[in-house]
């Protein structure tokens, strides 16, 4: 049984201009030990997944309208955290699941030291007293790579550079020992050093203790780096997913072909342009009927307008697109 799967679940916005669909039945699964990655457009619902699975949407005006969330720990049974009260789900949140949120300074409590916030943690959900949890917070600050934890330790939000904030964020996170680990755009904010460390340090979490891992980025270097499978999103679903390997060597889906080929890739000749993708994300109040990519799509067909595509399944990978010819897919993306 995996670690976490998630069944059709639907999160909607209800404001004044209509309803907003950000997750429109998304489908995936996290085994233990397994890492994975989330990419896709800014708008493209990755962000209010992970938060649907946390529960921390805020009502109104947003709201899971449908769907299941089913996590297995390893203490036996399955929870749909749908369902859970907001007591039982604090039991959960930030001990078996735990996230790494994307904005550090608008998640960390700038009234209270660090020390608070992470001595916070142990206290309420492992019954630490306080020196011990005290030596627990600074021995995971100097692992996320904090200079001089011992005196850091006290300091406020405000104290820390953006990138300390970031890896105070990833340090309470991991504090618990989750079983499943979301990060949300965990090293936007950190140089290239820290970033290596940070990513071998949640890798070493994955082999280590078989902690399952949810990365959200737009760095599809980081995704080909460290997931083991991949979803890619847009408008709100998941238009393909599969082995990080066959989608990286094989990508189906238009739009997944469209993200490889706008980034760099180090055996490309200098002379090679990025080929961007033509257009905007859709508003998501205000879908195209039939499948939301056609609009940017340069292998559309008819059908394209007149409703979503279904489900397939090519070799390893899950694809939803009407265009099976995945050679013509990609002769349009070169002529585009």
């Amino acid at each position: 049984m995996a670690l976490l799967e998630v069944r059709d679940l639907k999160t909607h916005f209800f404001g004044e201009e209509g309803v907003v669909k950000a997750v429109d039945g998304v489908s995936f699964s996290v085994d233990r030990g397994e890492v994975l990655g989330i990419v896709g457009e800014s708008g493209s619902g990755k962000s209010v997944t992970s938060l649907s699975i946390m529960r921390l949407v805020q009502d109104p005006p947003g709201r899971i309208v449908g769907g299941q969330i089913l996590f297995s720990p390893k203490s036996g049974g399955t929870k749909d955290l749908v369902k859970l009260s907001e007591r039982e789900m604090q039991d959960v949140r930030g001990d078996r699941v735990a996230m790494i949120f994307q904005d550090p300074m608008t998640s960390l409590n700038p009234y209270m030291r660090i020390s608070e916030q992470l001595s916070e943690v142990l206290e309420l959900h492992k019954g630490m007293k306080k020196a011990q949890a005290r030596e627990r917070g600074i021995d995971m600050l100097r692992a996320v790579g904090i200079p001089d934890p011992a005196r850091r330790f006290d300091d406020y939000p405000h104290q820390l550079s953006g990138g300390m904030r970031q890896r105070v964020m990833i340090a309470m996170a991991l504090l618990c020992e989750p079983e499943l680990l979301i990060a949300d755009e965990p090293t936007t904010a950190l140089d290239v050093t820290i970033q290596a460390q940070i990513l071998e340090l949640i890798a070493e979490r994955k082999d280590a203790a078989g902690v399952g891992v949810i990365l959200i980025t737009h760095d599809l270097g980081v995704v080909a780096r460290l997931a083991d499978r991949v979803a890619v999103m847009y408008a709100g679903r998941v238009v393909e997913q599969g082995p990080a390997k066959a989608i990286f060597a094989e990508p189906q889906h238009p739009y997944t072909v469209g993200l490889a080929r706008s980034i760099p890739r180090l055996d490309d000749p200098s002379h090679k342009r990025l080929v961007p993708i033509p257009g905007m994300p859709p508003s998501l109040a205000k879908l195209p009927s039939g499948c939301p990519f056609r609009t940017r799509c340069p292998s559309a067909l008819p059908v394209c307008s007149e409703r979503y595509p279904e489900a397939r399944t090519v070799g390893e990978i899950t694809v939803s697109c009407h265009e099976t010819d995945v050679a013509r897919v990609r002769a349009a993306g070169e002529a585009a």
